[in-house]
């Protein structure tokens, strides 16, 4: 009997290109996708078939990198474009990946210049909507959407919030029918894409502690740039709503301090702090020791647990593991080969 399938995954965000996505349970499958349960990590594996038969090798893009995750498993991905379009300026090559019917199919003609800030979210009857938030000055502001449906862009212009000059686009989410984007520094933007006239909303995220660090209480740019660490901080949806965790500050010799806020509203932009725990009181307990594990400030905050905020994954050294914050125990400690939080996306929440 196969095993049930995990209710949440980690996935990698670069497939495995192999042939043997071709051998998957389904005629002509081009695409699958190798479940792990958490901590271990999921990942999609995609025949050669489905890139161009002349790849441009000296394209500045990814062989092939996840951009953004859908609905009922479907996946944006950037892939290098065909030498026979290439006019020296490497241009986007976009594929939606379609895992339940394991074919892939190319995105028309995108006109998207900030792929940091991509989404594909799930449109009404079935189909989808490829969305870009593109900020080219304070002034002009704008939507560039992809419809399944009309296979065709449009532009949306889009009136936001006086925005910081360092305001970067560190995540993107999808939740009740809305795009909400991330600055882990600064806040989170929020509107409905599928509105002839979307209206986005500003949710500032809590006060950091970096914002407390002798010399940087008026320095916008010294706090944007220590909070928009991963290392720092994390930006995600537990159990239904928007969590803040972040970690500091980290002195040498020192435990440093594990924090998380909810956004209990968002239409007030009101957090509420759950719980503030210093990590030398993980270190202490059984649980840690049992893992082996040095007694040495995370080096990032891989993820929180999408259906329980309670737990939280780090990473030290080759190693992720999750947190019952509340009990200070370690509850789960896998070797992960995966160097950078940002390559990962939890799924299933």
């Amino acid at each position: 009997m196969a095993s049930a399938s995990p209710p949440w995954i980690i996935l990698y965000k670069t497939p495995h290109v192999s042939a043997a996505a071709a051998d998957a349970p389904r005629p002509g499958g081009a695409i699958s996708l190798a479940l792990a349960a958490p901590p271990r990590v999921s990942r999609l594996v995609v025949d050669p078939s489905v890139f161009p038969a002349d790849p441009d090798s000296q394209a500045k893009v990814p062989n092939l990198y996840i951009k953004a995750t859908g609905p009922s498993g479907h996946f944006l991905a950037e892939a290098k474009p065909s030498k026979s379009d290439s006019d020296g300026i490497s241009k986007p090559f976009y594929l939606l990946l379609d895992v339940p019917s394991g074919t892939a199919s190319l995105i028309p003609n995108p006109d998207v210049f900030r792929a940091s800030s991509l989404a594909v979210i799930a449109a009404s009857g079935g189909g989808y909507m490829i969305v870009a938030f593109r900020a080219q000055d304070r002034d002009n502001q704008n939507l560039v959407c992809f419809s399944s449906e009309t296979r065709e862009w449009v532009n949306k212009t889009v009136v936001t919030p006086q925005l910081s000059p360092k305001w970067t686009i560190t995540d993107v989410i999808t939740h009740d029918g809305k795009i909400w984007w991330v600055d882990r520094a600064h806040g989170i933007l929020a509107c409905d894409p599928f509105a002839d006239q979307p209206d986005m909303a500003y949710i500032p995220l809590p006060r950091g502690y970096a914002h407390d660090q002798p010399g940087h209480e008026n320095c916008n740019y010294c706090t944007g740039t220590m909070l928009s660490s991963l290392y720092c901080r994390c930006v995600n949806l537990s159990n239904g709503k928007f969590r803040c965790v972040e970690v500091g500050p980290v002195f040498v010799g020192k435990a440093p301090k594990i924090t998380m806020h909810t956004l209990a509203d968002p239409a007030t932009a009101e957090w509420t702090l759950d719980y503030q725990v210093s990590f030398d009181e993980i270190w202490a307990d059984d649980s840690y020791k049992a893992t082996g594990l040095p007694e040495e400030p995370p080096t990032m905050i891989s993820l929180i647990h999408p259906k329980n905020p309670d737990i939280i994954y780090f990473s030290v050294e080759k190693n992720i593991f999750g947190v019952d914050m509340p009990k200070r125990k370690v509850v789960e400690c896998e070797i992960s080969r995966v160097r950078f939080a940002k390559d990962l996306r939890v799924m299933g929440s």
